[in-house]
């Protein structure tokens, strides 16, 4: 498959994700959660839901599912760390949280187009 139809397979699996994973986030925070741990939350479910999309329909893996999976979780931590890092240093800025959350997620998803792409579902089906 081509790079820029895996790219928006890939986007549009985000979108899903996004959805998901803020609308979590949001909800802990109205709830009283802290933006941290509500980013935790929302990132944790995502997870998931990511692997899932990502193995059998955006890069369509011909790998083993543990492989797959042991090549995932810490390319995920990596992405997901990214994130932390810039949700944490903008709301140290006085950032509006929601708008943290907004960059941060961004990040995390370039981070993980490239690692998914170039590491972790590196065997694909025809």
């Amino acid at each position: 498959m081509s790079l820029p139809k895996l790219l928006a397979k890939y986007s549009l699996s985000g979108v899903v994700n996004t959805v998901v994973g803020y609308a979590l986030i949001f909800a802990c925070m109205a709830a009283g959660v802290g933006p941290t741990l509500s980013n935790v939350i929302g990132y944790a479910v995502g997870l998931v839901l990511s692997f899932v999309q990502s193995r059998y329909w955006v890069f369509r893996s011909a790998g083993s599912v543990g492989g797959d999976a042991l090549r995932f979780v810490p390319a995920f931590l990596v992405s997901f760390g990214l994130n932390l890092l810039v949700l944490e240093s903008m709301l140290a800025l006085r950032i509006n949280p929601y708008l943290c959350q907004v960059a941060a997620g961004a990040v995390f998803v370039g981070a993980g187009f490239a690692i998914n792409h170039l590491f972790v579902f590196r065997h694909r089906k025809s």
